[in-house]
């Protein structure tokens, strides 16, 4: 029987994580696609995590107080995209920046934690803000995309050697974003990949 995403995603994390406290799936939520994660955290495995994006600072804010305790429930770490005085505020688990903000977290410096297990991910999309992101000592990488995706179907894709090639160059952790699904998962069983994340499909 072939493995699940999330079992492909675990022997990853299990094998190349850095820290003991980085979740092998991360979801996130998507103004069309996932606009409220509400009925999808009781399902997530244990330790995974969701990033709370793509809205205004005042929706971001409602919908982690609307989830914030189901997260704890579950044990789903909870982050958010972009805000760290929010994140502070709600005592989140982390925050996530997307590569624009990586680019200048870059340029300052590595980016302090309030707490040592606290979360720091960024966004990247090319080798060179790959390499800012080392740079800033986040936590983990989304690197992508990998795979042809339904929020970007016309958007060049990384592919496996090129994913798998970038991932081997740097020492930040790194997460398969992008078309991941229980066929191409499996692609990316052999790399240096701690795991996956995206908006739906790793379930």
């Amino acid at each position: 029987m072939a493995l699940t995403v999330s079992e492909v995603a675990r022997q990853l994390n299990r094998r190349n994580a850095k820290k003991k406290n980085l979740p092998a799936l991360i979801f996130m939520t998507d103004s069309k696609r996932l606009s409220d994660p509400t009925s999808l955290i009781p399902y997530l495995p244990k330790n995974s995590a969701l990033i709370v994006r793509h809205f205004s600072r005042n929706q971001k804010e409602q919908i982690i107080i609307k989830i914030k305790r189901m997260c704890r429930k579950h044990k789903v770490k909870l982050l958010v995209s972009d805000d760290l005085q929010l994140a502070l505020k709600h005592r989140l688990d982390g925050v996530h920046f997307p590569e624009k903000s990586v680019k200048r977290i870059a340029a300052c410096g590595r980016y302090p934690r309030p707490k040592a297990t606290f979360l720091v991910t960024g966004a990247c999309h090319s080798l060179h803000a790959l390499k800012r992101a080392e740079k800033a000592k986040l936590d983990g990488i989304l690197l992508s995309p990998v795979f042809t995706t339904q929020s970007h179907p016309n958007a060049a894709c990384l592919g496996t050697i090129r994913f798998n090639a970038w991932a081997s160059q740097t020492d930040r952790s790194v997460y398969g974003l992008g078309g991941i699904n229980q066929k191409t998962a499996i692609r990316l069983s052999c790399s240096k990949s701690i795991g996956f994340a995206g908006i739906s499909g790793l379930i």
